[in-house]
């Protein structure tokens, strides 16, 4: 058989045809339910629950969310994890090229004046390629798809925790900031209270009981303002930290009743959703594809490599047209396979299925645990709704029994016990409605997180 029919058919005989070991379909997630368990919040479009800080339409915190995403390390790393991932995929993708490499040079013994009869020139060029026959470089170039779409889903799930942070130190602050000023209010009626039974007690119409009791209220409003004052320093401290700068670099303003008050309704869809929405659950997926390749990897490990190099030489002497016509070239091929590391080999290929079962589980788990996340997010967001009038009923009835005691008090009709009493209660009732209203809007931050939003 001549060359020119040997060349083909050896082409055709190392071309990589076979791909060793499962090939990847897609996980199967575990049977969710139809619709979620727990009572929905009220339905929006879907497209908001990518940005679903938006929907407060408060600037401030949108400011924050991104000025977050453009600074925070996290992020930074995140970003680099994938360069990193790309990086390695182009690695691999070289695996299936040849390599090459050549050297060429001269010599020259004479004089200056004698060069030309004593110059001598000479070089090589080698080729080598492996062919992959069984399908370990296309295995590792597809680990790497998986392991950048594994970084991708990674960043994407540092994007939502971060922008949740954000989102509830901002309403933590905003809590904090509310607290604050209706202890300030309080403190500044409870001081008028007191000079009205000082007043009394003064001309002998009141006991000093009544005076120590009006005192014990003050230091108790008191005692407040400075663990307000300490957790708004607390808020700006953690914030600063997710915008990765500095506190003293954190310029914020109290929004108006209308924004930090605003109740946004939120999409749910269906459980299902959350397959192509969580970003964990895509990572894990990723995880599950790359570590389903690396069995083809080592199935192919088991079989011996072929590899292929093929080189050519030339020199010449004072002639340097010489040096093409004494170029003389080689070609060699070399299967190599050690029998004596074929059961290391089997081991590998064993922790190799080990790890593509243990992914599977892992995957399983995130699914489940997703889910359970956003019932548990419901069930915050029913308890703190129904809460909330509760709490603005108590808090209108406080206010009212505050101010009918302290008129029958000054008509003489009440002791001053149920005044101090029914202005503990008022103060109470104020800050549980606070407190109400920013975990209502903690838990939509919290419940959009788990859903899958924020990339």
């Amino acid at each position: 058989m001549s060359a020119k029919h040997l060349i083909p058919l050896l082409v055709a005989f190392i071309t990589p045809s076979c791909l060793f070991g499962p090939d990847f379909n897609g996980a199967t997630a575990p049977e969710l339910p139809i619709t979620w368990v727990n009572a929905l919040p009220p339905a929006s479009d879907t497209a908001s629950l990518q940005t679903w800080w938006d929907s407060f339409a408060d600037p401030q915190l949108t400011q924050l969310i991104h000025t977050g995403f453009e600074n925070n390390p996290d992020i930074v790393n995140a970003a680099l994890a994938i360069e990193r991932a790309e990086s390695l995929m182009r690695s691999a993708r070289m695996g299936l090229l040849p390599t090459a490499s050549a050297n060429f040079g001269g010599t020259n013994n004479g004089t200056y004046d004698t060069s030309t009869s004593h110059g001598a020139w000479n070089g090589s060029l080698s080729i080598g390629w492996s062919p992959d026959i069984w399908g370990k470089t296309r295995r590792q170039v597809e680990m790497a798809h998986a392991a950048i779409g594994s970084a991708q889903a990674a960043a994407n799930a540092t994007r939502t925790a971060l922008a949740s942070g954000i989102a509830t130190t901002y309403f933590e602050w905003i809590s904090a900031q509310e607290s604050l000023r209706i202890a300030k209010e309080q403190l500044a009626y409870q001081e008028r209270t007191y000079n009205i039974a000082k007043k009394r007690y003064d001309v002998g119409m009141q006991s000093a009981l009544d005076l120590a009791e009006s005192s014990a209220t003050i230091a108790s409003t008191r005692a407040q303002i400075p663990s307000y004052e300490a957790n708004i320093k607390a808020c700006e401290n953690a914030l600063a930290t997710y915008l990765g700068t500095t506190v003293d670099k954190v310029q914020l303003r109290m929004p108006g009743k209308t924004v930090y008050n605003r109740i946004p309704r939120v999409p749910t869809n269906l459980p299902s959703d959350l397959l192509r929405r969580r970003p964990d659950i895509i990572k894990a997926e990723h995880d599950l594809h790359e570590a389903t390749a690396n069995i083809g990897l080592n199935i192919a490990d088991l079989f011996p490599s072929l590899s292929l190099t093929g080189s050519t030489r030339a020199s010449a002497g004072t002639d340097f047209a010489d040096y093409f016509r004494t170029a003389g070239w080689s070609l060699s091929g070399a299967f190599n396979h050690s029998s004596l590391q074929r059961l290391i080999l089997r081991e590998d290929l064993k922790r190799a299925r080990i790890g593509e079962k243990t992914a599977t589980q892992n995957y399983r788990k995130t699914v489940l645990a997703a889910f359970a996340e956003v019932e548990s997010r419901l069930i915050d967001y029913a308890k703190f709704t129904n809460q909330l009038p509760q709490y603005e009923a108590a808090r209108n009835a406080n206010q009212k029994a505050a101010e009918l005691s302290l008129r029958q008090y000054n008509a003489g009709n009440t002791d001053f016990i149920n005044v101090a009493a029914s202005e503990r209660a008022w103060l109470a009732s104020e800050l549980n409605l606070i407190s109400t209203r920013q975990q209502i809007r903690m838990a939509l931050a919290r419940l959009c997180t788990a859903l899958g939003g924020g990339w």
